[in-house]
């Protein structure tokens, strides 16, 4: 097969960075709602993110993916038998509570709350309900 001398090389694949969090609580040890950093996305079935500084396999099956940087805050909702539940009131989060994009603080949650700013980093970002974990 001839190539034309007129047909440009394939440009390298850029390097997309993606952000995972967990699809729900379990043993992966990873905080619900908040966003964490793709280090390695080998293929297969575990998939590596930033946590504190830590690089942390993870089943990819535990975790859904954006290729873009979060900009919501996450919208938290538990089940009040499951044992998150029992953290999050102890803690004063109830149920629902959201998860800052920013910085991975938690704040109790109004349903009405439409946009937030967080109380540790100042940040101020939309309140994502259409799409709680």
């Amino acid at each position: 097969m001839r190539v034309s001398a007129d047909v440009e090389p394939a440009q390298p694949a850029v390097n997309v960075k993606k952000w995972a969090r967990a699809r729900r609580s379990g043993t992966h040890g990873l905080r619900r709602g908040a966003w964490y950093p793709v280090v390695a996305d080998p293929p297969g079935g575990l998939v590596v993110l930033g946590v504190r500084k830590d690089n942390v396999p993870v089943l990819r099956a535990h975790v859904e993916f954006s290729e873009t940087e979060p900009g919501h805050w996450s919208v938290v909702q538990w089940d009040e038998k499951q044992a998150g539940a029992r953290r999050a009131s102890e803690q004063n989060y109830g149920l629902t509570y959201g998860v800052c994009p920013a910085c991975s603080e938690r704040v109790k949650l109004a349903t009405e709350t439409q946009r937030l700013a967080c109380p540790d980093c100042g940040g101020e970002f939309p309140v994502d309900w259409e799409h709680p974990c």
